[in-house]
């Protein structure tokens, strides 16, 4: 049964881990917490306007056998460098963000108070889990963790809708008002920051290919598309779904009793443990703690290693050495960056520490920024002569495709321009 698990989920689950993380732990349900059951719309349909980028990931990787990355070095050394800068900015702060949080939560859960020390031996632990097994190891372990903490945020969801009496509150505010209040342009770039991660900064497109051809070499044989597509289906979805729930967990446990959220990412995770406890009880405070626990750090683990797993693929193409010894470039690449990854984070933890909760807000926002770009190359990757013509998605696919930079386009613009201009 674990083999067969094995063949058929991998890259999926993985996704599933990196993006229910801060996305999900904090910025679901704040939204819930804000704005009520409206949110879960609007979740929803974030991750489905998102969907082609990140489908593209998988069947890219699946139709041609090599990854995105290689896609982006056929339309030029420059796009690779481009992406290789992106990356590195985004996963720096997402990484060191996570990290941030899934401290504050184990300081919350044991007590215990060590300074740094705790972020910096979580982040350690993950590199070491790596440097050791590599794709491997990371898909086995991250496989029990997705595992766990969709367990555990079912069973409080459930608890959440049978234990809390609503009285009859309304469980949705008017956003349509909020738009066209005083509050506009906070409602806006709230809306916009909760929408940049989710369910996951688009970046994380070129780790679902880069997985996928992980996952290949593991098997010793390609994977295909219909597998590439299944997998990655069980991963997003499950992802959209576990968006839902704790969208739903902040609006019963916040939102209905009026209760102010923290402005801080990291001590509203421990707020929203204490306040369930506070609710329904003592009895559920292991299952929320192991829960976020759990999301946070397979988060941490699958981000650890996207950073010099993406680096590794655009450092070969910018600096390109014969087909034989790319295999062996890569791997060295890998490693040196596992340092690096290290001394970039701490170097952000060390100076951006005091004002993390609302340089966070802006990371996340300009992870919607940069969208539209991923999504356009993604878009010209996928629908290239690279790609047979039976292995290319259908029309609804494309146009769905070019719906979606649209949209990010125009959400992009609008906002730099409510942020810089007006």
């Amino acid at each position: 049964m674990f083999n067969t698990l094995k063949e058929k989920f991998g890259p999926g689950l993985l996704y599933a881990a990196v993006a229910v993380g801060v996305s999900h732990l904090v910025s679901s349900p704040t939204a819930g917490a804000t704005y009520g059951l409206i949110m879960v719309a609007y979740a929803v349909l974030v991750c489905l306007v998102k969907y082609p980028t990140f489908l593209f990931g998988a069947t890219y990787a699946a139709a041609t056998g090599e990854t995105l990355v290689d896609g982006y070095a056929k339309m030029g050394k420059w796009v690779v460098v481009l992406f290789f800068l992106m990356q590195l900015f985004e996963y720096t702060f997402a990484i060191s963000g996570v990290a941030v949080t899934t401290a504050a939560i184990m300081r919350s859960v044991f007590g215990i108070e060590m300074g740094l020390g705790i972020e910096f031996g979580l982040v350690a632990s993950c590199m070491v889990i790596l440097a050791l097994g590599r794709y491997s190891v990371l898909e086995d372990i991250t496989r029990v963790l997705v595992i766990l903490f969709t367990i555990g945020t079912i069973i409080a969801a459930v608890v959440a809708i049978a234990a809390i009496d609503t009285g009859g509150a309304s469980l949705s505010a008017n956003i349509g008002s909020e738009l066209a209040g005083e509050n506009r342009i906070p409602t806006i770039l709230f809306l916009i920051a909760v929408a940049g991660w989710m369910p996951t900064g688009t970046a994380g497109s070129v780790g679902l290919s880069l997985w996928v051809k992980a996952k290949s070499i593991r098997l010793k044989r390609p994977v295909t598309i219909a597998e590439a597509a299944f997998d990655f289906h069980v991963g997003y979805g499950t992802a959209i779904f576990l968006a839902t729930c704790f969208v739903l967990l902040g609006t019963l446990v916040m939102y209905i009793n009026g209760v102010e959220v923290e402005a801080n990412g990291a001590d509203f995770a421990a707020q929203l443990i204490s306040l369930f406890t506070s609710t329904i009880g003592e009895w559920i405070y292991p299952v929320i703690a192991l829960s976020a626990i759990t999301v946070m750090y397979s988060t941490l683990l699958t981000l650890v290693d996207l950073m010099p797993r993406s680096s590794a693929a655009a450092l070969v193409e910018i600096f390109p050495v014969s087909a034989g010894e790319k295999s062996d470039r890569f791997g060295k690449i890998y490693y040196i960056f596992i340092g690096v990854e290290l001394l970039l984070v701490m170097g952000v933890l060390f100076i951006l520490l005091d004002s993390f909760g609302t340089f966070i807000a802006w990371v996340t926002s300009m992870g919607f920024v940069v969208a539209p770009v991923f999504s356009f190359l993604n878009h010209k990757a996928m629908f290239g002569p690279d790609i047979a013509e039976k292995n290319r998605p259908g029309n609804f696919i494309r146009y769905w495709s070019i719906g979606t930079i649209s949209i990010l386009t125009v959400v992009a613009l609008i906002f730099v321009y409510m942020t810089y201009l007006m």
